[in-house]
Protein backbone atom coordinates (compact mmCIF):
# COMPACT_ATOMS: atom_id res chain seq x y z
CA UNK A 1 0.00 0.00 0.00
CA UNK A 2 0.85 3.67 -1.01
CA UNK A 3 2.15 5.71 2.19
CA UNK A 4 0.61 9.09 2.66
CA UNK A 5 3.00 11.49 2.76
CA UNK A 6 2.57 14.34 5.58
CA UNK A 7 3.72 17.99 5.66
CA UNK A 8 7.06 16.69 7.83
CA UNK A 9 7.66 13.71 5.34
CA UNK A 10 8.15 15.98 2.33
CA UNK A 11 10.13 18.41 4.73
CA UNK A 12 12.70 15.57 5.52
CA UNK A 13 12.49 14.72 1.71
CA UNK A 14 13.12 18.54 0.48
CA UNK A 15 16.46 18.64 2.97
CA UNK A 16 18.25 15.67 1.48
CA UNK A 17 16.80 17.46 -1.87
CA UNK A 18 18.49 20.83 -1.07
CA UNK A 19 21.65 19.36 0.19
CA UNK A 20 22.26 17.52 -3.14
CA UNK A 21 21.27 21.18 -5.22
CA UNK A 22 23.53 22.48 -3.17
CA UNK A 23 26.50 19.98 -3.83
CA UNK A 24 25.44 20.36 -7.51
CA UNK A 25 25.98 23.87 -7.25
CA UNK A 26 29.16 23.87 -5.52
CA UNK A 27 30.80 21.51 -8.55
CA UNK A 28 29.03 23.92 -11.21
CA UNK A 29 31.18 26.99 -9.38
CA UNK A 30 34.11 25.00 -9.83
CA UNK A 31 33.84 23.83 -13.63
CA UNK A 32 32.70 20.01 -12.71
CA UNK A 33 29.00 20.04 -13.25
CA UNK A 34 26.38 21.68 -15.06
CA UNK A 35 25.68 25.05 -15.15
CA UNK A 36 21.68 24.67 -14.52
CA UNK A 37 22.58 23.17 -11.61
CA UNK A 38 19.84 24.89 -9.72
CA UNK A 39 17.10 24.25 -12.32
CA UNK A 40 14.40 22.41 -10.97
CA UNK A 41 11.71 23.03 -13.58
CA UNK A 42 10.39 22.30 -16.89
CA UNK A 43 11.47 24.92 -19.71
CA UNK A 44 8.35 24.49 -21.60
CA UNK A 45 6.01 25.24 -18.68
CA UNK A 46 8.45 28.07 -17.80
CA UNK A 47 8.67 29.55 -21.21
CA UNK A 48 4.84 29.53 -21.03
CA UNK A 49 4.32 30.42 -17.51
CA UNK A 50 6.98 33.20 -16.60
CA UNK A 51 5.55 35.71 -19.35
CA UNK A 52 1.55 34.71 -18.68
CA UNK A 53 2.75 35.55 -14.70
CA UNK A 54 4.24 38.80 -15.20
CA UNK A 55 1.33 39.99 -17.44
CA UNK A 56 -0.59 38.93 -14.82
CA UNK A 57 0.99 40.98 -12.38
CA UNK A 58 0.83 44.04 -14.72
CA UNK A 59 -2.82 43.34 -15.49
CA UNK A 60 -3.97 43.26 -11.55
CA UNK A 61 -1.51 46.18 -11.32
CA UNK A 62 0.57 44.46 -7.88
CA UNK A 63 3.33 46.05 -6.36
CA UNK A 64 6.03 44.58 -7.03
CA UNK A 65 8.23 47.22 -8.16
CA UNK A 66 9.11 49.41 -5.33
CA UNK A 67 6.86 47.02 -3.04
CA UNK A 68 8.11 44.17 -0.49
CA UNK A 69 7.52 40.42 -2.22
CA UNK A 70 7.68 36.96 0.15
CA UNK A 71 8.16 34.14 -1.62
CA UNK A 72 6.86 31.20 0.45
CA UNK A 73 8.77 27.90 0.10
CA UNK A 74 11.71 29.10 -1.95
CA UNK A 75 13.30 25.86 -2.44
CA UNK A 76 16.34 26.45 -4.70
CA UNK A 77 15.11 30.11 -5.92
CA UNK A 78 12.78 29.48 -8.74
CA UNK A 79 11.23 32.37 -7.80
CA UNK A 80 13.89 34.82 -6.49
CA UNK A 81 15.23 34.37 -9.73
CA UNK A 82 11.81 35.32 -11.91
CA UNK A 83 11.28 38.12 -9.65
CA UNK A 84 14.88 39.56 -9.64
CA UNK A 85 15.22 39.18 -13.89
CA UNK A 86 12.14 40.48 -14.11
CA UNK A 87 11.26 42.94 -11.35
CA UNK A 88 12.74 45.64 -8.56
CA UNK A 89 10.87 44.60 -5.51
CA UNK A 90 11.89 46.99 -2.53
CA UNK A 91 12.54 43.71 -0.46
CA UNK A 92 12.52 40.41 -1.91
CA UNK A 93 12.73 38.04 1.59
CA UNK A 94 12.11 34.29 0.46
CA UNK A 95 11.21 31.52 3.31
CA UNK A 96 11.32 27.98 3.61
CA UNK A 97 10.80 25.19 6.27
CA UNK A 98 13.61 23.48 5.12
CA UNK A 99 16.75 24.54 6.63
CA UNK A 100 19.03 23.17 3.54
CA UNK A 101 17.06 25.18 1.43
CA UNK A 102 17.96 28.41 2.97
CA UNK A 103 21.60 27.66 3.44
CA UNK A 104 21.57 26.75 -0.65
CA UNK A 105 19.98 30.27 -1.21
CA UNK A 106 22.91 32.25 1.12
CA UNK A 107 25.34 30.25 -0.16
CA UNK A 108 24.04 30.91 -3.93
CA UNK A 109 23.20 34.71 -3.25
CA UNK A 110 24.75 36.36 -0.73
CA UNK A 111 23.41 38.73 1.82
CA UNK A 112 24.13 41.79 1.59
CA UNK A 113 25.02 42.57 -1.80
CA UNK A 114 25.19 46.41 -2.68
CA UNK A 115 25.37 45.76 -6.50
CA UNK A 116 21.69 44.80 -6.14
CA UNK A 117 18.94 47.32 -6.57
CA UNK A 118 16.30 45.04 -4.02
CA UNK A 119 17.18 43.83 -0.45
CA UNK A 120 17.35 40.48 -0.56
CA UNK A 121 16.64 37.62 2.61
CA UNK A 122 16.37 34.17 3.53
CA UNK A 123 14.81 33.09 6.41
CA UNK A 124 13.90 29.41 7.72
CA UNK A 125 10.08 29.51 8.37
CA UNK A 126 7.18 27.31 8.07
CA UNK A 127 4.05 28.84 6.83
CA UNK A 128 1.80 26.60 9.14
CA UNK A 129 3.56 28.12 12.12
CA UNK A 130 1.27 29.84 14.41
CA UNK A 131 4.11 32.21 15.65
CA UNK A 132 5.02 33.46 12.02
CA UNK A 133 3.28 36.83 11.84
CA UNK A 134 4.98 37.43 15.31
CA UNK A 135 8.47 37.22 14.49
CA UNK A 136 10.10 40.59 13.77
CA UNK A 137 10.70 40.08 10.21
CA UNK A 138 7.13 39.64 9.05
CA UNK A 139 6.09 42.55 11.32
CA UNK A 140 5.51 44.84 8.24
CA UNK A 141 2.79 43.58 5.97
CA UNK A 142 4.39 42.39 1.90
CA UNK A 143 2.02 43.79 -1.40
CA UNK A 144 2.90 40.58 -2.69
CA UNK A 145 3.36 36.85 -1.73
CA UNK A 146 4.30 34.06 -4.35
CA UNK A 147 3.28 30.44 -2.44
CA UNK A 148 3.94 28.61 -5.53
CA UNK A 149 3.80 24.31 -4.99
CA UNK A 150 3.55 25.31 -0.95
CA UNK A 151 -0.37 24.58 -0.08
CA UNK A 152 -1.05 21.51 -1.77
CA UNK A 153 2.12 19.69 -0.22
CA UNK A 154 0.28 20.66 3.78
CA UNK A 155 -2.54 17.62 3.84
CA UNK A 156 -2.98 18.38 7.39
CA UNK A 157 -6.28 20.07 7.50
CA UNK A 158 -5.70 22.23 10.45
CA UNK A 159 -2.29 23.16 9.14
CA UNK A 160 -3.68 24.09 5.74
CA UNK A 161 -5.94 26.54 7.39
CA UNK A 162 -3.20 27.93 9.63
CA UNK A 163 -1.58 28.31 6.74
CA UNK A 164 -4.07 30.62 4.91
CA UNK A 165 -4.73 32.75 7.96
CA UNK A 166 -1.00 33.07 8.44
CA UNK A 167 -1.28 34.42 4.28
CA UNK A 168 -3.48 36.27 5.19
CA UNK A 169 -2.15 38.19 8.20
CA UNK A 170 1.00 38.93 6.67
CA UNK A 171 -0.47 40.27 2.74
CA UNK A 172 -0.78 44.18 2.86
CA UNK A 173 -4.70 45.63 2.81
CA UNK A 174 -4.22 46.20 -0.56
CA UNK A 175 -2.25 43.32 -1.72
CA UNK A 176 -2.09 40.03 -3.52
CA UNK A 177 -1.02 36.24 -2.82
CA UNK A 178 -0.40 34.54 -5.92
CA UNK A 179 -0.48 30.59 -5.52
CA UNK A 180 -0.64 27.56 -7.68
CA UNK A 181 -3.46 25.08 -7.68
CA UNK A 182 -4.83 23.06 -9.80
CA UNK A 183 -8.76 23.68 -8.62
CA UNK A 184 -9.84 20.40 -9.87
CA UNK A 185 -14.14 19.43 -9.04
CA UNK A 186 -13.25 16.97 -6.73
CA UNK A 187 -10.65 16.82 -4.09
CA UNK A 188 -7.80 13.96 -4.89
CA UNK A 189 -5.53 12.46 -2.70
CA UNK A 190 -1.64 11.34 -4.01
CA UNK A 191 1.18 10.41 -1.55
CA UNK A 192 2.88 13.86 -1.91
CA UNK A 193 -0.32 16.15 -1.86
CA UNK A 194 -3.39 16.64 -1.10
CA UNK A 195 -5.06 18.62 -4.32
CA UNK A 196 -8.49 20.28 -3.19
CA UNK A 197 -10.67 21.00 -4.96
CA UNK A 198 -12.26 24.21 -6.28
CA UNK A 199 -15.10 24.57 -3.56
CA UNK A 200 -13.07 23.03 -0.97
CA UNK A 201 -10.63 25.27 -1.81
CA UNK A 202 -12.47 28.46 -2.20
CA UNK A 203 -14.16 27.62 1.35
CA UNK A 204 -10.94 27.38 3.00
CA UNK A 205 -9.79 30.82 1.81
CA UNK A 206 -12.91 32.44 2.86
CA UNK A 207 -12.98 31.02 6.38
CA UNK A 208 -8.93 32.98 6.72
CA UNK A 209 -10.53 36.14 5.00
CA UNK A 210 -9.58 35.67 1.39
CA UNK A 211 -11.04 35.87 -1.75
CA UNK A 212 -10.50 34.50 -5.57
CA UNK A 213 -9.71 37.46 -7.61
CA UNK A 214 -8.07 35.47 -11.03
CA UNK A 215 -7.70 32.89 -11.98
CA UNK A 216 -4.86 31.89 -15.14
CA UNK A 217 -4.05 28.10 -16.77
CA UNK A 218 -0.57 27.71 -17.55
CA UNK A 219 0.32 24.95 -19.05
CA UNK A 220 -1.31 21.49 -20.60
CA UNK A 221 1.13 18.98 -20.93
CA UNK A 222 4.42 20.32 -19.18
CA UNK A 223 2.94 19.70 -15.38
CA UNK A 224 0.75 17.40 -13.85
CA UNK A 225 -2.64 17.21 -14.94
CA UNK A 226 -4.22 17.04 -11.84
CA UNK A 227 -6.85 19.85 -12.92
CA UNK A 228 -8.44 16.92 -13.87
CA UNK A 229 -11.14 14.80 -12.24
CA UNK A 230 -10.63 11.10 -12.55
CA UNK A 231 -8.27 7.89 -13.16
CA UNK A 232 -5.06 7.89 -14.66
CA UNK A 233 -6.54 5.45 -16.87
CA UNK A 234 -9.25 7.94 -18.30
CA UNK A 235 -8.53 10.87 -19.91
CA UNK A 236 -5.43 11.78 -17.12
CA UNK A 237 -3.74 8.87 -18.62
CA UNK A 238 -3.94 10.19 -22.18
CA UNK A 239 -1.67 13.52 -20.58
CA UNK A 240 0.32 11.53 -18.80
CA UNK A 241 1.50 9.70 -22.12
CA UNK A 242 2.03 13.21 -23.72
CA UNK A 243 4.12 14.72 -20.69
CA UNK A 244 5.90 11.69 -20.76
CA UNK A 245 6.96 11.65 -23.99
CA UNK A 246 7.83 15.18 -23.76
CA UNK A 247 10.57 14.58 -20.45
CA UNK A 248 11.91 11.55 -22.48
CA UNK A 249 12.80 13.97 -25.73
CA UNK A 250 13.79 16.81 -23.41
CA UNK A 251 16.04 14.62 -21.73
CA UNK A 252 17.95 13.05 -24.70
CA UNK A 253 21.34 14.23 -25.76
CA UNK A 254 21.34 16.47 -28.47
CA UNK A 255 22.84 19.66 -29.48
CA UNK A 256 21.69 23.13 -28.14
CA UNK A 257 19.92 24.39 -31.49
CA UNK A 258 17.87 20.97 -32.04
CA UNK A 259 17.24 21.43 -27.97
CA UNK A 260 16.02 25.25 -28.39
CA UNK A 261 14.10 23.76 -31.73
CA UNK A 262 12.29 21.47 -30.21
CA UNK A 263 11.64 23.42 -26.78
CA UNK A 264 9.91 26.15 -28.92
CA UNK A 265 8.35 23.91 -30.89
CA UNK A 266 6.75 22.16 -27.63
CA UNK A 267 5.99 25.87 -26.56
CA UNK A 268 4.22 26.16 -28.99
CA UNK A 269 2.02 23.34 -28.68
CA UNK A 270 1.33 24.54 -25.17
CA UNK A 271 0.41 27.83 -26.23
CA UNK A 272 -1.80 26.96 -29.09
CA UNK A 273 -4.01 24.57 -26.83
CA UNK A 274 -4.10 26.97 -24.14
CA UNK A 275 -5.19 29.83 -26.71
CA UNK A 276 -8.28 27.03 -28.35
CA UNK A 277 -9.66 26.06 -24.89
CA UNK A 278 -9.75 29.89 -23.34
CA UNK A 279 -12.47 30.65 -25.80
CA UNK A 280 -14.35 27.54 -25.50
CA UNK A 281 -13.92 26.25 -22.04
CA UNK A 282 -13.72 28.54 -18.39
CA UNK A 283 -10.36 28.69 -17.20
CA UNK A 284 -10.74 26.91 -14.24
CA UNK A 285 -11.77 23.96 -16.19
CA UNK A 286 -8.65 23.34 -17.79
CA UNK A 287 -6.41 20.54 -16.43
CA UNK A 288 -3.63 22.21 -15.86
CA UNK A 289 -2.14 23.88 -12.56
CA UNK A 290 -3.26 27.50 -12.37
CA UNK A 291 -2.00 30.85 -11.36
CA UNK A 292 -4.63 31.75 -8.19
CA UNK A 293 -4.47 34.92 -7.19
CA UNK A 294 -6.07 36.24 -3.48
CA UNK A 295 -6.97 39.40 -1.83
CA UNK A 296 -8.25 39.93 1.55
CA UNK A 297 -12.14 40.20 1.47
CA UNK A 298 -13.41 43.92 1.96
Amino acid sequence: MTMLMTQDDIRKHYELEWKQKATAASQAAAGSASADALAYSNPVEDAVLYPLYAKLIGDLNMKVNGGRVLDVGCGSGRWVRFFLDRFLPQLLLGIDYATASIELLRATNPVPDKSRSSALAFEVADITDPVVPQRQEFKKPFDLINVANVLFHIPEPVKFAQALLNLSKLIAPQGHIVTTEYLPRATMRTPWMLVRSRYEFEAAAAAAGLRIVAVRAFSFFSNDPMGLDGPDQAVRGCFHKVRAGMQTVLSANMDANSRQVLTTLLVNIEQAALSFSRERIAEMDLPSQKLVVLKRIA
